[in-house]
């Protein structure tokens, strides 16, 4: 039985304007941390705007754990020939919620399919290069509720741990809605279950 993950890769900074030539091309690229297509479209759109003057800006991204969560365009190019092959660096990399686009400036000088596969696939592979990653832990929402004398060592919990806290009501019956990495949610049953005013659910 495959484990499932608690943790995925995904880039912490960013590297931008990486270089690479090949036969008089200018090919640029950068690379960016997203939490959702929204956010890389909005990317890659910026870089569109920034590069009005480009022939082509290609890109790819993946979100999240799903495989299929992944979309590459070649926005002119050759079938195949620059997507693809930059997607295939964001996985070489182990990456996701990672995005990545290559500007191309065209030098005169046809690269043919072949050429520009190696191309793209090269600045995408520099630029991932120059970026520095992180590992985040996965996380469930949470819910504590509890009776009102146990709101002192219910946040001070909450702030020992750092979790972050999306809503938060005290009154007699109090509730704090945050968010629990999934690597720590059966240490928090187990903490939980010492406190008889205080319930526990995940969702």
């Amino acid at each position: 039985m495959t484990k499932a993950k608690t943790s995925f890769k995904t880039i912490k900074q960013g590297a931008s304007d990486v270089l690479y030539k090949s036969k008089g091309s200018k090919f640029i690229g950068f690379s960016k941390k997203i939490s959702s297509p929204e956010d890389a479209l909005a990317f890659f759109d910026q870089l569109k705007n920034n590069h009005n003057g480009a022939n082509h800006c290609c890109y790819a991204y993946k979100v999240g754990m799903d495989p299929s969560e992944t979309r590459v365009n070649d926005d002119g190019e050759p079938s195949h020939s620059a997507g693809t092959p930059i997607l295939g660096q964001i996985q070489s990399f182990g990456l996701t919620n990672t995005a990545i686009a290559v500007i191309r400036y065209f030098g005169g000088t046809k690269l043919g399919v072949g050429g520009l596969i190696k191309a793209y696939k090269t600045t995408a592979q520099l630029t991932l290069e120059q970026s520095e990653f992180m590992t985040q832990h996965l996380h469930s929402q949470a819910e504590l509720r509890f009776e009102y004398e146990q709101v002192g060592a219910v946040m001070q919990w909450i702030k020992t741990n750092q979790y972050n806290v999306e809503q938060k009501y005290i009154d007699r019956k109090s509730r704090v809605i945050f968010q629990l990495p999934i690597t720590d949610q059966e240490k928090a049953r187990l903490y939980w279950t010492a406190f008889q005013q205080v319930d526990l659910s995940i969702r």
